[in-house]
């Protein structure tokens, strides 16, 4: 595909921007004063070179109350200078344009990071901090208002080039736009006139202080997705009122911290959210940007070319890859490091308050503490294993001039990656897989498929190093009744080796394998979204009666969990929508319960209730796995440096394993 409209130029206001392609803002917490330190300065920097036309720097706090130590701030004048240094570097060095993005919590703020109380249109506790805020009364209003005021002020005096105001995501404007939120009976609340007329008097605030030649956006829920909340008429109509009151463009997003839409899962479809942005478009005349799993080159092209948005947001995409726009004009796109949506490194870290990173990029976060730089002597390299921590190492090392031949078991690459990619809305998996081998592939890695490694050949071929990275097994625990032919490992389900799968089905394990394993197992059956969306298009069967089919595989489903909770050690932005599958498929889920045996027709459990008889005629085992290190202690012993990477040294997960990969081919 030829991206045309993905690298065409545009002009918000009098600011040219040399292509469509922005990055917003998101909180990375790289530090823990308000400090725009030299961490943040290097993401942005190699993000501003990677390509991108319009870098958004943020969110930053306009005041304490609102905000924590851990994001960016501008709520005093010291704070202009760093930024200032940075962007006239960017300015020198680039042609990258940069953005700033005000924001204020409300009600999300924490009165224990912060140690006041937050403050919110009408003191309605919130479900994120499990605290009640204080009601503003109109001499709040007019503060915060005017701390709107400075912080533009002090983001036009650092040189940035666009100036935004956060009114989604369930923070304060947003607060005030809803009425959920909003249950005030003065100006300020009620109908949504009156619901409005916070954010736009913070807009023409805003706009007066600035000026009339700085651009100056919004970003707003196009859809909050909350019971009761704003949909995409009234998201609508406050953007016209907006634009009226002084912005230039429009960012369009979707939902709150609190709905129970997914909004940035890997099971959201890619450019699903597109038509919030167009039901803004249809009502104003400014830019309008589009957001959430527009990652994917084709399908930001496509966007922009329907004329559903001007400009498109790639955040975790340019996580994953700074280089992302420049590969894509060059037409690297095989190249590009993929965001597969999994949110464990970004949004998963964010919630359990942590520095952002990124799975399959090492580098992100920590540019000025990984760079790849040619080893003195060239070595020859034999690695064992296919999967991520193996291909990561390959790459890194031949990056580094090393002779690298890669050795592969199996006929195909991926190791448990090929798991992870099975359940439905997983498949983008299936990337990691393909990115990683087109980059073997252009760094001259060999690569042997069908070809075990034993100690024999690694004497044959005599390497300077051998990488161990072979990856893991699946566990077996000793009951009886383990070894009965309906007893089948979760791996063999998950890699379609097992198909001949009963009507009644017991997990053992509910970890995240296990809890995957129950949606896959469930959905064999069960009619796929896009046969539902052709009977619903075509009117072919009444709603209620093809949803059950949606829902329905023909197979009950328990998972068998010893713990109190099931898919434990799956991410906090992933598990809910795993969740929610799982009840939607009416798996049962018995925690706080032990496996004592297996019978030809039934599992036997203990439970805090005594013993109970489940019957069960396949019984799926996914109660961890192992590593498979046997064969380097053999090459060791003849006398070989060893390297053990990955699940082979330890099995945890894909992140850990791509780390070490990438890290122990900087060091060899």
């Amino acid at each position: 595909m030829e991206f045309k409209k993905l690298f065409e130029p545009i002009t918000i206001n009098k600011l040219e921007i040399k292509n469509r392609i922005v990055m917003p803002a998101m909180g990375l917490f790289y530090s823990d004063k308000y400090e725009f330190n030299d961490r943040y300065k290097a993401f942005y920097r190699a993000r501003a070179k990677g390509g991108t036309g319009l870098i958004t720097i943020g969110p930053v706090a306009i005041d304490k109350v609102g905000s924590a130590p851990l994001t960016l701030a501008l709520f005093d004048d010291e704070h202009i200078k760093p930024y200032k240094e940075f962007i006239d570097e960017l300015h020198r060095e680039t042609d990258a344009k940069v953005a700033t993005q005000l924001f204020q919590m409300g009600r999300y703020a924490f009165s224990f990071v912060t140690g006041i109380q937050s403050i919110a249109p009408s003191a309605i506790p919130s479900k994120l901090t499990k605290e009640v805020p204080r009601e503003m009364n109109l001499e709040d209003i007019e503060d915060v208002q005017d701390a709107y005021v400075k912080a533009a002020r002090r983001a036009v005096a650092a040189g940035f080039d666009f100036v935004e105001i956060l009114a989604c995501t369930g923070y304060l404007i947003s607060q005030f736009l809803s009425p959920v939120t909003n249950k005030r009976t003065d100006e300020y609340g009620g109908g949504i006139e009156n619901r409005m007329r916070f954010g736009l008097e913070v807009i023409q605030k805003v706009r007066k202080a600035v000026g009339e030649d700085v651009a100056l956006g919004i970003r707003v829920a196009g859809n909050d997705f909350m019971e009761g909340g704003h949909t995409n008429v009234e998201s609508a109509r406050f953007s016209a009122e907006a634009e009226k009151a002084g912005i230039d463009a429009v960012n369009v997003t979707g939902g709150w911290h609190e709905t129970s839409v997914p909004q940035l899962t890997t099971n959201v479809p890619p450019g699903v959210f597109l038509y919030l942005a167009r039901g803004i478009k249809e009502k104003v005349t400014v830019p309008v940007f589009a957001s959430n799993r527009m990652g994917d080159p084709r399908v930001a092209e496509k966007a922009l070319r329907s004329g559903g948005c001007d400009m498109i947001c790639w955040g975790r995409p340019l996580i994953a890859d700074p280089e992302l726009p420049n590969k894509v004009r060059r037409g690297q796109s095989k190249i590009i490091t993929p965001c597969i949506a999994c949110n464990q490194g970004c949004f998963d870290s964010i919630f359990s308050i942590a520095s952002v990173y990124c799975i399959l990029n090492p580098q992100a976060g920590r540019e000025d503490d990984y760079s790849i730089k040619k080893a003195p002597t060239s070595k020859k390299i034999m690695v064992a294993g296919g999967g991520p921590a193996g291909m990561e190492f390959a790459i890194t090392a031949a990056q580094r001039g090393h002779h690298v031949t890669l050795y592969e078991k199996e006929d195909c690459l991926g190791g448990q990656v090929n798991l992870a990619k099975a359940p439905p809305g997983k498949m983008e998996f299936n990337n990691i897989i393909e990115s990683l081998t087109n980059r073997m592939e252009i760094q001259g890695v060999k690569v042997e498929l069908g070809k075990e490694i034993t100690p024999e050949l690694v004497n044959a071929q005599k390497p300077d190093v051998f990488v161990m990275a072979t990856g893991a097994e699946p566990m077996r625990i000793d009951v009886p009744g383990i070894d009965k032919p309906h007893v089948v490992d979760a791996w063999d389900v998950l890699l379609g080796r097992a198909w001949d799968i009963g009507k009644k089905v017991v997990i053992i394990g509910g970890s995240a394998t296990g809890a995957e394993t129950a949606h896959f197992i469930t959905s064999m059956g069960a009619m796929d979204p896009e046969s539902f969306t052709f009977l619903m298009y075509h009117g072919a069967e009444d709603r209620e009666f093809a949803e059950k089919l949606l829902h329905t595989g023909g197979r009950e489903v328990t998972i068998i969990e010893m713990l109190d909770k099931v898919a434990d050690n799956v991410g906090r932005t992933g598990r809910w929508s795993l969740m929610k599958s799982l009840r939607y498929m009416n798996v049962k889920l018995r925690t706080r319960t032990r496996l004592l045996e297996i019978t030809d027709e039934a599992v036997i459990v203990e439970t805090e209730s005594g013993k109970e008889t489940i019957p069960a005629d396949t019984i799926v085992m996914a109660v961890g796995s192992r590593p498979v290190d046997a064969l380097a202690k053999q090459v060791k012993a003849n006398g070989t440096e060893v390297i053990t990477i990955g699940d082979a040294k330890k099995p945890r997960k894909i992140s850990d394993a791509v780390r070490e990969g990438f890290e122990a081919g900087l060091a060899v």
